[in-house]
């Protein structure tokens, strides 16, 4: 659903001059002030007068991202900045959400723990900075044993934040208030100006900041909502942005679903074997339906932040980390108490999503949401404990930290893993990010032209739904996962974050962050870890820098290539120190390579030629002097010269090439992009708003490019003058015809029919809704010997098999036709495919084909099979 009008938003038009204001604005500006002023002292009590700061820039949110703006923009010379957090803690995700196992972009295949690209920006910054303190308190950098590659206490990545922020804050430079809320947003025609805050703290005053620029880096996106900016909640239908995943009709989704808030909890061991207490509305059936209190092993070895077993020189006990789906809790439906809450503060707000409550109604979620987790520990400590056989992985023994000075020893603020979405210049959508020939192992289909920031990750929602087990809203529940709103495959290709989806479509003075961004609802389900929410609040912390320094609007930027090329080069830059953020996904270049800043601001410029399945640059080979061509003229391209510089020579690998390239055409002037048209620069048809690729013909970055037609699960057209020619879609019973074809669903063969398998396998069926083309979206798969038959007229016949999977790569796949080998223990990749064509003779009047194999247990997954007669 989207929200664009002002009625809809709480939001007042206070003017407000840009700094410095003329005479001639305040002539016109200052009656109406002070009416808003008499008007607010007449109406507050005097104890709520407010505070007046001005800033060049505003961040609102202590997150991870709101952070990361802030540094950004005082280590490019923003003089103010002023950094308003509703609590004490700094941090976001790594802290105060008390995510502690620390989320990196992730790939099907990487390095590491499946890290496609290295650690770089502020992000690695807050990283090593996490890693010192674990080394000095436990003698180990990585003291944890989890899925990830570093954990953390809360309270020691609080402190990394505060010391990150801790030089700008002495120079002046930030000014941080904590214990201030969103209420209020002041704009000047079509500008935010101001904010106002409540004290979250009875007895303070109110806080009015008024700044040049402001970033909404908050949990729940409060200065979009309350500014009028137009922003998005709950599913995207399929027909909104075209997604495979996504629904095709509002029924069973509805505006409510969003991935789930969890209160983390971390536990530490002690030598006392006592449980926590039962807490209110306690009840075990909530947690018994689930798959993971049947684990209690898994659930301590998953999420261990310090595990003194495993390291035997770590004098510390263990410290775990509890987050897992048993204990998400979904906001599509509240339970009874929950609602009645709500609706006793405002009749239908029960109803509402999440993000259109007040600040008080998401708190009455909040609490009972704190209590389920809470009654997930209590149950691990009780009637789980009292099953175990071995005592080694009881929870019993271990106790909440106290780490957070919290009266119930909770985290101050639940995981949240979906706010609104930013209306945004541009909403990123799935089939941008799809790896190129539907393979996550390349680069996205759309690389696009203003990308500030790289990720990777699967589209991964968590149990989004809630049931009832009673059918009774006021008794226990479960939660559920929706239909294309699950975790695990299909996972993006290695994307880049575009500047516009942080700018809002209309508003100006206003910058989006941490997860109040640009995109679809399947997009943010991808985009949410600590360091894609770093990386992106360390651009938006550049924008407004860029902005300030010119005098200019975000909107500006993504469209002029000099402007673009300044936000680029303070990002990838190691002045001051900084560790050079990372701007194309290369997986083998680290930043302490000497050639990285190059090689990054040459490649996300255009300046390289690419492929899409070449993700690694490889630096240290030699440069051939054909790629060095191609640099030259494709870089040169970007720039304005009138004689070209002289082109490094003499035996280079392509790392020092870039490095000597780039040192002498950084200074040149930017070549302004060509616009064709207002609102379509390239002139493709595609509207600019709808366009990933503004300055591209088309939505793919790679036109160019074409998998092989043997990989691509594309049936070609079947020969001209081909007569009788059966073409079969293997998939599920539901599934729409394909124009030609007929569906097999794998029924058993029937005469009347003509076709069939001589065991029933229509359990066995699939359909990813992940690429175009439902003969390859789907398929009928088996994990022994099967066999499917069709009538046919004796005489020679053309069969073309195709196998493969739109999600996961299959190995050891296996398929006979009429005893003719096709394919032998034959792998293919995620999205990749394998066609293969046979001539065999019916003898029987019956083509016979056998897909997988006697005593074997990996799948064979069978797309689809055209028979065309051979003539004689």
């Amino acid at each position: 659903m989207t929200r664009s009008s002002r009625n809809d938003v709480t939001c007042h038009d206070v003017p407000r001059a840009p700094l410095p204001a003329s005479a001639s604005f305040w002539r016109r500006a200052l009656p109406s002030m002070l009416i808003a002023m008499i008007t607010t002292v007449i109406a507050r009590p005097a104890i709520s007068s407010e505070e007046f700061v001005d800033a060049d820039l505003l961040v609102v949110g202590g997150t991870e991202s709101g952070c990361a703006a802030a540094v950004q923009a005082a280590r490019m010379g923003v003089r103010s900045i002023v950094l308003v957090n509703d609590i004490e803690w700094l941090g976001g995700q790594f802290s105060a959400e008390s995510l502690v196992a620390i989320d990196e972009n992730r790939g099907p295949k990487g390095y590491g723990h499946g890290v496609p690209f290295p650690r770089a920006g502020l992000f690695k910054e807050i990283i090593d900075r996490i890693e010192a303190i674990n080394l000095r308190r436990y003698g180990r950098a990585r003291p944890g044993n989890t899925r990830v590659i570093t954990t953390c206490r809360p309270a020691d990545a609080e402190r990394a934040f505060r010391e990150l922020l801790e030089p700008y804050v002495r120079a002046e430079r930030i000014r941080l208030f904590a214990h201030y809320a969103p209420s209020d947003v002041m704009r000047e025609g079509n500008a935010v100006t101001a904010v106002r805050f409540e004290s979250t703290r009875p007895g303070r005053p109110d806080l009015l900041v008024r700044a040049r620029l402001t970033v909404d880096a908050s949990d729940w996106g409060d200065v979009i909502r309350a500014s009028g900016a137009a922003y998005e909640f709950g599913p995207d239908l399929k027909s909104k942005y075209g997604e495979p995943l996504a629904p095709t009709s509002r029924k069973n989704y509805p505006v409510t679903d969003m991935n789930p808030i969890t209160y983390c909890m971390v536990i530490v061991e002690t030598d006392r074997n006592e449980p926590i207490a039962r807490p209110a509305r306690y009840d075990p059936r909530n947690y018994r339906s689930h798959a993971y209190p049947k684990d209690p092993k898994f659930i301590y070895t998953s999420r261990r932040l310090v595990d003194h077993y495993g390291f035997p020189e770590i004098k510390h006990p263990d410290v775990l980390l509890l987050c897992f789906p048993a204990f998400d809790y979904p906001l599509d439906v509240l339970p009874k108490h929950v609602a009645d809450a709500l609706e006793a503060t405002e009749t239908g707000a029960s109803r509402k999503n999440i993000v259109e409550m007040t600040r008080r109604q998401r708190q009455i979620v909040f609490e009972d949401a704190k209590k389920y987790s809470l009654g997930f520990l209590h149950y691990l400590q009780t009637e789980v404990d009292a099953a175990m056989k071995d005592k080694r992985y009881s929870f019993r023994r271990f106790e909440l930290t106290d780490e957070f000075g919290t009266p119930d020893r909770m985290p101050p603020k639940p995981y949240v893993r979906e706010s609104l979405r930013l209306r945004a210049l541009y909403m990123m959508r799935q089939q941008d990010t799809t790896g190129w020939g539907g393979d996550a192992k390349h680069f996205a289909t759309a690389m696009y032209h203003d990308g500030v920031a790289c990720w990777q990750f699967e589209y991964d929602f968590h149990p989004t739904a809630r049931r009832f087990l009673l059918d009774d809203p006021a008794g226990p529940w479960t939660n559920a996962f929706r239909k294309g709103r699950t975790w695990g495959p299909p996972y993006a290709g290695r994307c880049l974050f575009p500047l516009r989806s942080l700018v809002p479509e209309k508003t100006d003075g206003l910058l989006g962050a941490q997860k109040n961004l640009g995109y679809s609802s399947i997009i943010s389900s991808a985009v949410r870890l600590h360091d894609q929410s770093m990386a992106i609040g360390q651009a938006a912390g550049a924008v407004a820098a860029v902005c300030l320094r010119h005098g200019i609007q975000p909107r500006d930027v993504p469209f002029d290539r000099s402007l673009l090329s300044e936000v680029w080069q303070s990002l990838c830059t190691r002045r001051g120190g900084a560790v050079p953020q990372i701007l194309w996904p290369f997986g083998d270049v680290d930043p302490d390579h000497p050639a990285f800043e190059a090689i990054n601001l040459l490649a996300v410029r255009g300046g390289l030629p690419l492929r899409p399945d070449q993700v690694e640059f490889r630096p240290n080979q030699p440069a051939a002097e054909e790629w060095r061509a191609a640099v030259v003229r494709r870089s040169l391209a970007t720039k304005v010269c009138s004689e070209p510089p002289e082109v490094p020579t003499g035996r280079l690998t392509r790392g020092e090439f870039a490095r000597l390239w780039w040192e002498r055409i950084r200074s040149l002037p930017d070549r302004p992009y060509r616009r064709l048209s207002p609102i379509d620069a390239d002139g493709d048809g595609i509207p600019d708003m709808d366009d990933p690729l503004p300055f591209h013909p088309g939505r793919s970055s790679w036109p160019e490019f074409t998998p092989p037609a043997d990989r691509d699960g594309h049936p070609d057209p079947p020969p001209a003058d081909a007569r009788n020619v059966r073409q079969f879609n293997f998939t599920g019973p539901d599934s729409p015809v394909a124009e030609g074809f007929i569906n097999d669903v794998g029924l058993l063969f029937d005469k009347k029919r003509g076709f069939g398998w001589l065991r029933d396998i229509s359990a066995n069926h699939r359909r990813r809704n992940r690429l175009d083309g439902l003969w390859r979206d789907t398929f009928l798969f088996t994990r022994r010997h099967d066999r499917w038959e069709c009538v046919l007229p004796k005489g020679r016949y053309r069969v073309t098999v195709c196998i493969g999977d739109a999600a996961f790569p299959q190995r050891g796949q296996n398929v006979m036709v009429e005893g003719t080998t096709v394919f032998r223990d034959h792998h293919t990749e995620a999205g990749r495919f394998a066609e293969k064509s046979v001539a065999v003779d019916v003898r029987d009047g019956r083509l016979t084909i056998e897909i997988g194999a006697p005593n074997r247990s990996t799948n064979t997954c069978l797309n689809w099979v055209r028979i065309v007669p051979v003539a004689d």
